[in-house]
């Protein structure tokens, strides 16, 4: 009885299995590696047939070339030279991992050991073996971005935590303090101050929600909750709307605010991300801006982009501000000319929206002449 061996009543030995050359063709054909022999010029002279499995081209298709000239990602070459220089020169084993065409254009990524055979005459090759490590590599690169996201989502948070504490701890302890002084001249009747204190109240307020929503837009934008829904509007309606919603606090100062963007000025963009860029900017120029300065916004079309400016003649910025402006490392906020406060969470995340679409926003400034402020996203043709 043999038990279903395919040798029956005898103990094969491994010298006599591994006798046969079609028990070698056998192995190397249905190996998960491939085997490659190059000579000391590095052309293949000989491939396994695995590699049809791995790199979808015959094994004829992959002999007598100079592989690493015709087949490596151009990126992954010079290294992959000299891990075949070091296995001739210096007996080294290799280990070296590069990107190989794959016969549908994709790039596999491979991993090779070698051994020095060329003075050996029953070989006289170097002799690889040859591993398929796209999957790994996809692997680690996940890993790698979702430590690389894990990171970035810690730091969010820090600085959620560091805003929520710092930023709105001090208008609501405003809030808080007017409120109880106003209480208290109702309670004795003293009207005389009671409208300046419930204006002062409002302005506050007025800032907390300001802060909040740039806090919650600017944390979802970090946490990718943020959907991108780009179509076509006139930007030139939404500069009114703006303006219109920063009247109250633009007459405070005496600061005129011009719409200079064209009307009928078609875009494709994401609205609320755009309407709530511009509303950022054009407040911080209300901001920065003295009493009876102004601000006027304008646009510049393109080719396949358009342009917007928020140009004020405020206070300016320092060359050595302006380089952090946009830095979520180094948040700069500074005082307007009416001791307004601010986070600068505005900024960036005017920055985030802007590089949703593709674009990109800066500034520049001169102190004591005024800011100018830019954005530029990409357009549709037709636009």
């Amino acid at each position: 009885m043999n038990n279903g061996s395919t040798y029956p009543n005898k103990e094969v030995t491994a010298d006599e299995f591994l006798k046969s050359d079609e028990t070698f063709r056998q192995l190397i054909k249905n190996s998960f590696d491939m085997l490659v022999l190059l000579d000391s010029d590095g052309v293949q002279r000989y491939v396994s047939e695995s590699c049809k499995k791995i790199l979808g081209y015959d094994p004829r298709e992959l002999t007598d070339i100079s592989v690493i000239e015709s087949m490596i990602h151009p990126d992954d070459q010079a290294k992959t030279k000299q891990g075949f220089l070091d296995i001739v020169k210096h007996s080294k084993h290799g280990g070296t991992q590069y990107r190989h065409r794959h016969k549908n254009g994709d790039w596999v990524y491979l991993e090779a050991y070698g051994n020095n055979q060329l003075h050996n005459p029953d070989i006289q090759a170097v002799v690889l073996n040859v591993r398929d490590i796209t999957e790994r590599k996809k692997a680690e690169k996940a890993l790698k971005d979702s430590e690389t996201r894990l990171s970035e989502l810690i730091a969010t948070k820090d600085r959620f935590f560091s805003i929520i504490g710092h930023d709105l701890k001090n208008p609501f302890s405003g809030i808080l303090g007017f409120s109880e002084l106003l209480i208290d001249q109702l309670k004795n009747k003293h009207y005389d101050d009671s409208l300046e204190l419930a204006q002062m109240i409002q302005h506050s307020s007025k800032r907390v929600m300001d802060l909040l929503n740039n806090l919650l837009a600017w944390a979802q934008s970090q946490t990718g909750k943020t959907k991108f829904n780009p179509e076509y509007f006139e930007i030139d309606e939404v500069a009114d709307e703006v303006i219109d919603l920063l009247r109250d606090s633009s007459h405070q100062k005496s600061i005129s605010l011009t719409n200079g963007i064209p009307p009928g000025t078609l875009v494709y963009a994401d609205k609320p991300m755009i309407t709530l860029v511009l509303r950022n900017l054009v407040s911080n120029g209300v901001k920065f801006t003295q009493p009876g300065g102004k601000i006027d916004i304008e646009s510049e079309k393109n080719k396949g982009e358009i342009s917007i400016s928020v140009i004020d003649n405020g206070v300016g910025i320092s060359k050595d501000n302006i380089e952090d402006l946009f830095n979520v490392d180094k948040r700069h906020s500074s005082k307007g000319t009416y001791n307004e406060t601010g986070t600068g969470l505005g900024l960036l995340l005017c920055k985030d929206f802007i590089k949703t679409h593709g674009g990109r926003i800066w500034a520049e400034s001169e102190l004591d002449k005024g800011s100018k402020f830019t954005f530029m996203i990409p357009q549709k043709t037709g636009c």
